[in-house]
This record gives structure tokens, sequence and C-alpha cells, in this order.
């Protein structure tokens, strides 16, 4: 079925009358020596001292310790534009991609009405030569988008929210943003960096406001109460809270965060409870039933807090194709780019590109599973050479043999998982999903399957194979590695791990051993580690980069260390300059943020306390510590680390809330099956290897298994542990999907309806025609508006850019 909102959307970002031709782009002809002088744009230099002297006149010399603006023209933007020809390029061939690329690029920036754009040669060296544009914009202009906005959410019945004017940091980066990557069916630019005509276009970065970064870190980190902090931090419009300046995304993610991790407390009690009150490698089932409770009511509390946030941000159905921006090359896809009126297009078109799109996904499920299979079979692999071949080899180099699998670990599998990554990037791009938003989270289902396979499949094959069955794999594997017959094997129970005549609950105990050693190295040692990389390891490569580099020695950095060069003011034009400079430099250098890491690692470690926590109960006391100091290197991280971030209106994590509740499923099953498998009871605990077995007489089922390992009895001897095995992983499943509906029955109930949320979304729906009718009359009123000139000073246009790009080309 067409969304009747549809052919809206399309009438109204038709309805705008067309633009007048936008300025000639600046000559990219290779300057004369008096060129520049001659054409340099702007007022003299006093006047723009003047105006830099009133920038900075609330810290003029004499208050120390104050920090300077550090983006005192006010740049939203900075697009670096590759000017570098490569080698083997033909160099005219090259030189014209960049003339033209150049002027397309400012044809459109400055055909848009509203913004302020300056170009400066960037730094990069000899073969990454490039130019930086700057894009700013007018007041009046983000007020225009603004109004926009909110016309459209009328239009499509979303719930009203507060449009503050003028709007806050990041409502003002995230429509600037909308403009300039949105294609043209949507009033934007159509910027897709390194794409089509836009293939030289590197990037589009917003600048970090240091000040607000700033203030926010330290309000984290120095504060008394952390909850004082966690509700500071989810401040929403104005104010100095992450609403302020963060997209909203981030906003989404770090109340995600804060609401996970005040679960944890309660859990945390009763676990710390259980650790210290019943006895170790005892799993008992009613820790197991509070740890589903605890899952499945977290989830479906965390289900309905989104959506009544979604309500008061007035984002709920801000992710549909009507409302969201559309990706330009979806938009291509289906014609829409081309002249004329789109509404035809979209009426015989959506319907079947859904379908298109769903068989699409569909195909990619099979892809999945076997690259999943792949890596598990590697993943086996590995396990079995570093629990078994280990312990029994005893040949050359048995002093190395226990570091291969470390190794083969660190080496082979995050190239699996790269290739893998870059295979589910194609596929996405394959499927074509018309949102930004809907391609990310396809991108996040199809990679966390993999992410999860490698977190969690070793604690598997621990659990399932070497603590039930490892002493009969040891020994056949013993059996293959020495040619021995298998009787020969049973007799030396000490060269197949188990030790002369070890009992088997000490086997149980030893093997237990081995679970909780690797959920402690999962659960603290790797979060010890991430921490390290994502606070300490960029301070070491910027460092070293700088280092390399020739631009800082040690004994420069340990003076500098504790200083900051925005805390003496500038003197001159030319230092404000240079050092706004050196801070679009600095942030280029930096990674893009991607939260896909930050949510990946927060879901996993819900797996290892709701799945895992049964074998070792302090783990989610530990997991509580780690989330108290990830919420704060998280935000430093953000600040310091990595780009600004930008992103669309969201209205749901997405995704993850469907992988929350299957891991809650998985860890029903898990609890259950462990408590089977490690009851005191289980005869393949109760085993006493017998050196010379001829019959089951007086020896457990697992003994017999390794006696007769040729004969056929083997099935059978598995099938008394396997069949209830697996009937109680069954009723497990059916006692969650009941527990699961019980619980979300209560929370919709208690917290869902008649809450003022659920209020707003009615009176809306009552009154949706009426908002569609007024909306989309008010959006075919108006056509351009005069910005005014807003060239002068820093905002030069693409004059210097055009010279640099002369210079470069006159120089090769």
């Amino acid at each position: 079925m067409v969304s009747p909102t549809t052919p809206q959307r399309v009438t109204r970002s038709m309805s705008h009358q067309p633009s007048p031709a936008p300025p000639t782009p600046p000559s990219l002809e290779p300057p004369t020596p008096t060129s520049s002088a001659a054409t340099a744009p702007g007022p003299p230099v006093a006047n723009r001292d003047s105006s830099l002297t009133q920038a900075f006149s609330p810290h003029l010399p004499g208050t120390a310790g104050q920090h300077y603006p550090s983006n005192p023209y006010q740049v939203d933007f900075v697009i670096p534009f590759s000017i570098a020809v490569s080698k083997g390029q033909d160099r005219q061939q090259a030189q014209r991609e960049i003339k033209t690329g150049y002027e397309e690029l400012l044809r459109a920036l400055e055909g848009e009405g509203g913004l302020k754009v300056a170009s400066k040669g960037g730094r990069g060296g000899k073969g990454q030569e490039e130019v930086w544009i700057f894009v700013g914009a007018s007041e009046e202009k983000v007020n225009e988008l603004v109004e926009r906005e909110k016309q459209l959410d009328e239009s499509h019945n979303l719930p009203p929210h507060s449009h503050h004017t003028p709007p806050s940091p990041a409502t003002r980066i995230r429509l600037l943003y909308n403009l300039l990557t949105a294609p043209a069916l949507q009033n934007g630019l159509g910027i897709t960096p390194g794409k089509g005509k836009w293939s030289r276009v590197k990037s589009i970065m917003a600048l970090h406001d240091e000040e607000a970064d700033r203030t926010w870190v330290e309000k984290w980190t120095v504060g008394g109460d952390w909850r004082v902090g966690l509700l500071m931090g989810l401040e929403d419009g104005a104010g100095t809270g992450l609403g302020h300046h963060q997209p909203p995304p981030v906003h989404l993610y770090f109340d995600f965060l804060t609401t996970y991790t005040l679960s944890l407390l309660p859990l945390s009690v009763i676990s710390a409870l259980f650790y210290l009150l019943t006895p170790s490698d005892s799993y008992p089932p009613l820790y197991a039933f509070l740890l589903s409770i605890y899952a499945t009511a977290f989830v479906a509390i965390w289900r309905i807090k989104e959506r009544k946030l979604a309500v008061r941000w007035g984002t709920h159905g801000c992710e549909s194709v009507a409302v969201g921006r559309l990706r330009p090359e979806y938009v291509a896809n289906m014609g829409w780019d081309k002249e004329g009126d789109g509404t035809s297009a979209v009426d015989a078109v959506q319907a079947g590109n859904d379908l298109k799109r769903d068989t699409k996904v569909a195909i990619s499920v099979p892809v999945i599973a076997a690259c999943g299979v792949g890596l598990g079979v590697v993943l086996m692999g590995i396990f079995v050479l570093e629990a078994f071949v280990g312990q029994v080899y005893d040949g050359v180099g048995k002093e190395v043999v226990p570091l291969i699998p470390t190794a083969l670990f660190a080496i082979v599998v995050p190239q699996i998982v790269a290739l893998y990554h870059r295979l589910s990037t194609a596929m996405v791009a394959w499927e074509d999903h018309p949102t930004p938003v809907g391609a990310e989270k396809s991108l996040t289902a199809k990679t966390f399957a993999m992410n999860g396979i490698v977190a969690y499949l070793g604690l598997f094959l621990s659990a399932y194979v070497y603590v039930p069955f490892g002493s009969f794999i040891m020994a056949h594997v013993q059996q293959r590695m020495t040619k021995q017959d298998t009787v020969q094997v049973v007799g030396s129970p000490e060269k197949a791990g188990l030790g002369p005549m070890t009992s088997g609950q000490k086997q149980k105990s030893i093997k237990a051993g081995r679970l909780k050693g690797q959920l402690f190295a999962y659960t603290v040692t790797n979060q010890v580690i991430n921490s390290f990389l994502e606070l300490g390891m960029p301070y070491l490569m910027r460092f070293v980069n700088d280092w390399r580099a020739g631009k800082t020695t040690i004994k420069e950095t340990i003076q500098r260390r504790g200083s900051d060069e925005n805390e003496k003011p500038p003197t001159t034009d030319e230092e404000v300059e240079k050092r706004f400079l050196n801070k679009v430099e600095r942030e280029l250098a930096l990674p893009d943020y991607s939260l896909f890491t930050d949510y990946a690692e927060m879901v996993t470690q819900f797996g290892y306390v709701t799945i895992w926590s049964i074998v070792w109960p302090i783990a989610p006391v530990f997991a509580l510590i780690n989330n108290y100091v990830e919420m704060r290197s998280d935000a430093l991280k953000i600040c310091k680390h990595v780009r600004r971030p930008v992103g669309d209106r969201v209205e749901t994590i997405g995704s993850w809330l469907d992988t929350l509740s299957i891991i809650s499923w998985i860890g029903a099953v898990t609890n259950a099956t462990l408590i089977y498998l490690f009851r005191p009871s289980t005869a393949i605990h109760d085993q006493t290897p017998n050196p010379h077995v001829a019959s089951t007489s007086g020896s457990s089922a697992l003994s017999y298994i390794v006696s007769n390992y040729y004969s056929s009895p083997t099935l059978q001897t598995l099938l008394p542990t396997l069949i209830p095995l697996g009937l109680v992983a069954l009723a497990a499943s059916h006692g969650f999907i009941v527990l699961r509906w019980i619980v979300e029955g209560l929370a919709e109930r208690i917290l869902w309806r008649g809450s003022d949320e659920q209020v707003e979304l009615q009176k809306l729906s009552a009154t949706r025609g009426e908002k569609n009718e007024l909306a989309r009359s008010q959006s075919e009123k108006g056509g351009r508006k005069d910005y005014g000139d807003l060239r002068g000073g820093f905002w030069n246009g693409g004059e210097e850019g055009a010279r640099e790009i002369g210079r470069v080309i006159k120089a090769e």
C-alpha cells in the first residue's frame, strides 16, 4: 500500500519557487603573481582585527584561567575537498575533475540562500593536497529551517514539541546537515561525500563547540552525586545538558545507558547476596528465575520509555519515509531526481519497491548465516586447539603451543569480522533503504550477529562441550595425536587432562572454574582494555603521529601538559586565524563517531549479565562499576577523541531492542540447561575413569562412551543426557514466552495506559485531517527570501580555494 502521506511530502517539496541562478563560481585558472593581492576579498585587515577584538572582548588579558572562543568565525561545517592527483591518474582528466567538482560544490552552496561560504588551502602533504570549504548560516536561514521542519511535522501528525528560537546548537547542526545532504526532492543540496559528482568531497564535518564540551565533561566528572550528573546530562532543550549540543541519536543512547545502569543497581544487590550466601558453583534456580524477570522487565520498561521519549521530544513517527531524510542514492534509483513532479513516481513505485527491498533483505539472511557458520568453525578450531591440544601435546615446541590459539584469535578473527563488515555494507547498499536511519538499522542487525558469535561462542563451547564432554574429547584427541588405541588412552587418564583417578565432582569444579575465568576475562579484563583503547590510546596515537611528523618531542609534550593554548588571548588577526585552522586540522584528523560501538558494548554486556552471571553471580556488580565509568568515558570520547556527532532524529534504538529481546530469551534457555548439566546428581559429573573398563558396570555413562567410542551403543548412551536436555530447553523457552507476555502486559498497563503521552497521541489521531490540511496550505505559501550580503572578512566565498587549486595545478 502506498503511504497516503508520501504524495503530500513530494507535492510540498516541489511547491517551492525555483531559486534564482546561483552566482558564478570563481575562476580556477592558475593565478598570476599579482592576482592574489588584486583579488583578495573582504574588508581591510584593520576591519577584521576590529571585529575579532570585539569577539574576544569578554576575554581580554587580565582574566587568567578563562578559555577563549575556539570558533570565532561561527563556522558550522568544514568540507575538505581533495585536489590531489593520484599516481597513474591522467593529469588533465584529474584537473578537469577537480575544477568541475569544485565549481559544482560552490554553485550548490552559494546558490542556497542564507549560507555563508569561505575557503582556505588545506594542510595536507604531498599527494594529499586539499581545500577546506567552511560553511555557516545566518540566523534567518536557521529559523527558516526550523519553521520548515515544524510544518513538515504538523503535516504528518507528529507530536508537537518546543521549537526554541534561536534553536539549540544540536538542532542547528542537524538542520544544516540535513540541508547539505538531503536530496533536491526535500529541498536539500544532495551532497554525498565520495560518491558521483561529489567524489572529491572527503567528508562534511561539524566543528566541536569546545566551550560547551568542556562544561559538559566537567559537570559529569567532578559533580558530586552521580545521578545529578545523569539528569543534567539528559536535560533537553535550553541549558547545558546533553540535549543542548548533542544530536538526537547520542541523546537517546545516553538515556538508554542511564536506564540500563540504574537497572543494574537492584540486580547487583541480589547477585551479591547469592554470591555470598550460596555454595560455589551451585547454579541456584531461584537466581536464574530472577535473571529472567530482570531481563524481561528491563526490555519491557525501556520499550515503553523510548515510546514516551519519542512523544515528549516530538519524534514519534519521524523515521517514516514520508518524514525522514531520504538517501540521495535511493532518490536517484527511484528516478525522483529528474526534473518534474515526482508524485506519480511515488504512487506507482513505492509499494513494489518495498517488496523488492524486503526480498533482498530475505536473500541476505542465508549469506549472514553462512558467514556465521564459517566464523563459528574458525572459533571452534581455535577453541579445540586451546582447550584440548595444548594440554595433551607433549612434543616439539610444547611451550609455544598454548600461545598459538591466542595469536590466531588476535590475527585471524579481526580480519574475518572486518571482511564481513565490508560484505554487510555492500549488502545494505544493495538493499537500497530509503533513509539513512533505516540503512543504519539494517547494518546494525547484520554486523552484531557476528559480534555476538565472537563474544559468546567461547562460553557456549566451554559450557556445552568442554565441561560435559571434555574428558571424552581430550582422550580422543590424544588418541589421534599419538595413534594409540582407545583402551590405552583411557588407561592414562592423567594424560587426558583428568588427573589420576580424579573424582567427577572435582572435575566439575575444575571445569566450571574455566567458565568463571572466561567470564571474568570478558566482563572485567576486556572492559578495562576497552576503556584504555577509548581514552588512553587516542592520546598516545596523537603523540606518536605528531612525533613522527616532527611536530613535537617528549620534552615539549611534558612541558605542555596541563597548559592550554586557549588560555592566552590572541593578539593579532593572523594568530586568531592560525589558532582556528589548527583546531580544524586537529578535528579533521579524528575518526568519525560510531554509535554502533557503544551500543554493541552495552548490549554485549547485557548478554554476559543475563546469560552467564549464573556461572559467576558477582558479574552484575562489575558491570555496574564499569558503566559508572563508561558514562563518563563515552562523554569524554565524544568531546575529545572523535569528530562531532551529527545525526537525524530517531524515535527508537532500532534493532538493538530486538537484540535485547533475543538475548533475554537465550538467557532463559541457557540458564535452565546449565542448571540441568551442573546439578549435583548429573551422572556425567560423577565419573571416575576406570582404566580397564570392559562393560558399564560400576562406571559412569561418559566412561562408557569413551571405552566404546567405536561401537554402536554410543548414540544410545548420549540419548539419556541429550533428550532431557532438549526437553529442559524447550520448557524454558515456552516458560520465558509466558513470562514475557505477563511482564509486558503489566508494564503496558502500569506505565503506558492513561499516561500523558498516550493521551497526546490520541489527541493527534483525532485531529489528523485538520492538521494535514492546515500544514498543506501553509507549505504552499512564500518563496525565496533575501538574506542580504553574507560576505566579508573571513567569509571570502570560494576565491581563496580557487587560488590554491590554481597554485597546485600550476606547480604540477
